[in-house]
Order: C-alpha cells, then sequence, then structure tokens
C-alpha cells in the first residue's frame, strides 16, 4: 500500500503522493515571542460567540486544586528541580526542540497572560500527518482560547520517515500503512519526556495533562489512552481514533471523540477508500470503522453496550455511553456531513469547500473540548 501525505496548512490544502537522533533527551529554546499563532495565517477566533450549541458531558464531581508552593523540589531523571511559579513565566509562545525517544521534536509552548491555577492545567495537542505544531496551533485555535482560560498549551511536531518523509505519530498495532510505526524511534518515550519536562520547567500540573488531536494527532490521543492512562486525565479525538487489539487502559479516561460523516481521509464507516491510498483495503488501516473504534474504549470502561443517541442539531449527533466505572463520560459525536476537518475550526472559510470538506460550527472540538477535559484530574 503507498500512502500519500496530507498536508494542511494553515492558508491552503495540498494533497499528493509522493529523522532520527539519539535517545538521550536534550532541550534547546529561543526567546518566547509574543504572537499566539503565525499572524499571516490566523482569522479572528471568538470562542465566546455563543456557539456552540450542544451539550458536553459534565464530570459527576469537578476537581479541586490547591496551589503548590515554587519551592516544591522533586526528582524527574536525575537531581531535584524546583519547580517554577506560574507567574514567574514568560507569556507568550516559547519554541524549543526536544531530544527524546531517539529522535529531536520542535515544540511549541504557549503561556497565557494569567494562569488559572498553581501549577497550571496543559493541553497537548498533536497535529496529523505532514503538519506540525504551529500548523495545529492555528488550525485549532487552542491559543486563543488559552489565553481566554488561562492554561497552557504544548503543540509538539512529529518527526517523517527518512529525509523527506512526512512528520507523524506513531500508532503500534499496524503493520499497513509502515508510516505510523518506526522503528528507530519511541514516540510514546517522547511524550513520557514532554510531559515530564513541562512539568518540571512549565509549571504544569501532573494531575491535569490533557490530550486532544487531529487526524493521526487524533490516532495518537487514542494511543496514549491505551499506553500512558495513568498520565492523561481526559481526552479528545478529532477526525481519527483507534483501539487496535493490543490496546489496554490501565484506567477508564474521560473520553470525546468528533467524526465527519463524509471524511474522505479516514473513511466514517471504515470503507477502506481513503484519498491516501491508491486502492481501497477494507482489511487495513482505514478499514476500521470509527464509533466501533470508540466503542472499545467504552467497554474498556466497563459502560453499557448502547449509547444513547441524540440529533443535537441538524448536523451533531451524539452517542452518550452511560454506566461507565466511576461515572466516567464516553460520548462520541458525528458530524453529519462533516468532512476531514475540526470542528468550529478558525480557519473553516479556507477549508469547507476543498478536499478536506465541510465544517462545522454548531460544536467546537476546541471550546467544547476544553470545557470537558478541564472538568477532571487524577
Amino acid at each position: 500500500m503507498k500512502i500519500c501525505p496530507l498536508f494542511v496548512s494553515a492558508a491552503l490544502v495540498i494533497v499528493g503522493c509522493s529523522g532520527s537522533g539519539a535517545t538521550s533527551d536534550a532541550v534547546t529554546s529561543t526567546p518566547p515571542a509574543t504572537d499566539l499563532v503565525p499572524a499571516d495565517s490566523t482569522p479572528e477566533f471568538e470562542p465566546d460567540s455563543g456557539e456552540p450549541s450542544v451539550s458536553v458531558p459534565s464530570a459527576p464531581n469537578a476537581p479541586t486544586t490547591t496551589g503548590s508552593p515554587a519551592s516544591d523540589g522533586f526528582v524527574i531523571n536525575g537531581p531535584a528541580r524546583v519547580r517554577p511559579a506560574c507567574d514567574s513565566l514568560t507569556p507568550g509562545v516559547s519554541e524549543l526542540t526536544l531530544e527524546a525517544g531517539g529522535a529531536v521534536h520542535d515544540v511549541r509552548i504557549f503561556v497565557p497572560t494569567k494562569v488559572v491555577s498553581d501549577p497550571a492545567p496543559v493541553v497537548l495537542n498533536w497535529h496529523g500527518l505532514s503538519s506540525d505544531g504551529a500548523q495545529q496551533a492555528a488550525f485549532s485555535g487552542y491559543e486563543r482560547l488559552a489565553e481566554q482560560e488561562g492554561f497552557i498549551t504544548v503543540h509538539p511536531t512529529g518527526v517523517g520517515l527518512g529525509s523527506d518523509g512526512p512528520n507523524f505519530w506513531e500508532v503500534t498495532g499496524f503493520e499497513v500503512p509502515q508510516v505510523y510505526d518506526d522503528p528507530k524511534r519511541d514516540d510514546l518515550a517522547f511524550a513520557d519526556s514532554l510531559i515530564d519536562m513541562i512539568v518540571a520547567d512549565w509549571c504544569a500540573d501532573p494531575d491535569r495533562v490533557y490530550s486532544t488531536g487531529m487526524s493521526n494527532g487524533g490516532y495518537f490521543t487514542a494511543e496514549l489512552l491505551c499506553r500512558r492512562a495513568d498520565r492523561i486525565a481526559a481526552a479528545v479525538s478529532v477526525a481519527g481514533t483507534t483501539h487496535p487489539e493490543n490496546c489496554a487502559p490501565s484506567r477508564a479516561v474521560p473520553y470525546l471523540a468528533f467524526h465527519g460523516t463524509d471524511d474522505t481521509v479516514v473513511p466514517y464507516l471504515g470503507t477502506g477508500e481513503s484519498i491516501l491510498i491508491e486502492e481501497a483495503d477494507p482489511d487495513g488501516f482505514f478499514g476500521q470503522v470509527m464509533p466501533d473504534e470508540f466503542a472499545e474504549f467504552a467497554a474498556d470502561a466497563g459502560c453499557a453496550p448502547d449509547p444513547v443517541r441524540t440529533e443535537e442539531t441538524p448536523e451533531v449527533v451524539s452517542y452518550v455511553y452511560s454506566g461507565c466505572a466511576e461515572d466516567v463520560p464516553m460520548t462520541f459525536y458525528e458530524v453529519v456531513g462533516g468532512g476531514h476537518t475540526w470542528p468550529d475550526s478558525p480557519l473553516a472559510d479556507q477549508i469547507t469547500g476543498t478536499v478536506l470538506g465541510f465544517v462545522t460550527d454548531d460544536i467546537s472540538a476546541t471550546v467544547d473540548g476544553w470545557a470537558f477535559m478541564s472538568q477532571f484530574s487524577l
């Protein structure tokens, strides 16, 4: 099977066919910038404009948090470090590189002008195939919401196979397409190091680390639920989720997923047909039925097998699972007619009508995703 990179930039979409590093951890950084996303690529985004109208599941008991003194010390891979006070962090965007898991990754970190608590909640936002962290920040609008709500966002960038392969995140348990599994690196080890770093050096609360992502990044969020459920307080996958046979979550994680019924990249019903591959392969990676993959996470959590279906709007249908362990909420959102898109993306005007398809604004993967995740802590 030949797989073609899908490149989503801030202003255009291109579809076409077409490095590893050492294993030790190392960080280099550049001074923080004041822009939230590239100035030439981001339209105005107003998450409090009254949309969306769809209700989001609430936690049975919202977490309470207390700040930790700045002098708290702890050990991460060596001598004890002192966690910085949140108000000592420089607001804005900082760009650094993190060498971990056999590769060197660019990492974009946004600190709001005022954080909501000390330590601060943090959202890890994973990009799609052939994209990068800055593009994912623009695509989702998470940094603008983080500025309003007072949380930290992290947009890492994956690496490719070889010198010219598209950036991606590993999804284990699949032989095809091979682009999703690189034996020379370990993206889970990178995720571990990334979380350790933002806790040690960026005032992040280890009990309130949340994961979201688009497409391949949505798959990687599901991978974290399978392998790192003890580190992720809640999660949201957009346009891609997967529950491979070797998935074994150590705990039930509150989880939402969004998927468009007219997605031509990741087929909603697992037809095996994708614009990323030359021939249909119903038994391959794109043969996964998205609501069924999500249902397996619900089964892991002990939920009742049949979700409650509700037509929230003409464009959004929710499937809410009940009876889950510890009342953990699990909801799958079907976007009727939706494409391979991020619901309520600030780049919707540039995307709707392209090969990626329709973008709904009846629900927001960013605003509603954050409202959902922020209720929970480990």
